[in-house]
């Protein structure tokens, strides 16, 4: 079992590269008036230079509890775990993290929220995690609240 630390953080860090900011100025963009994006909005043309990067953890209000619908590739290439199909509950218990209730937040306000996550592996790195507020419906019309997770990497390890 691996811990990970977290430093939750108002908004992205001035250093932060420009593709990891590209992606978040795209989130505010399709945010108008202030109001959660629709999936429409941010489909797969929008997002398709960061496709590999987001996860699609969708709300299940009955429960009060998430499902990862969409595992981000690029993580489960890091992490060598996957946790498509999983409550984040799971990445809590795995890493010592606080996953499931920012979630909660994010859904609840509707603002994203960004986090600096340190890891041990070959050596000590530090990723920047976004979640993302989306919304989208199901075939009936109804509306699904989901949050886009990203980790991209910001400081140390083997290609810093």
């Amino acid at each position: 079992m691996a811990y990970a630390q977290e430093v939750w953080i108002p908004h992205l860090p001035d250093d932060t590269d420009h593709r990891v900011r590209a992606y978040v100025e795209t989130w505010w963009d399709a945010a108008r008036n202030g109001q959660v994006p629709d999936r429409k909005r941010l489909n797969a043309d929008v997002l398709s230079q960061w496709v590999d990067d987001i996860s699609i953890y969708e709300y299940l209000p009955d429960r009060r509890d998430f499902v990862i619908r969409i595992d981000a590739s690029n993580i489960i290439a890091v992490s060598g775990e996957c946790y498509q199909g999983c409550s984040p509950r799971q990445i809590d218990l795995d890493f010592g993290t606080t996953v499931y209730p920012a979630l909660l937040e994010v859904v609840d306000t509707g603002k994203p929220a960004f986090c600096r996550v340190g890891y041990e592996r070959a050596s000590w790195e530090e990723w920047l995690r976004g979640m993302l507020p989306v919304r989208t419906t199901d075939r009936a019309g109804r509306p699904i609240k989901q949050v886009f997770v990203s980790h991209f990497l910001y400081r140390g390890g083997q290609d810093a």
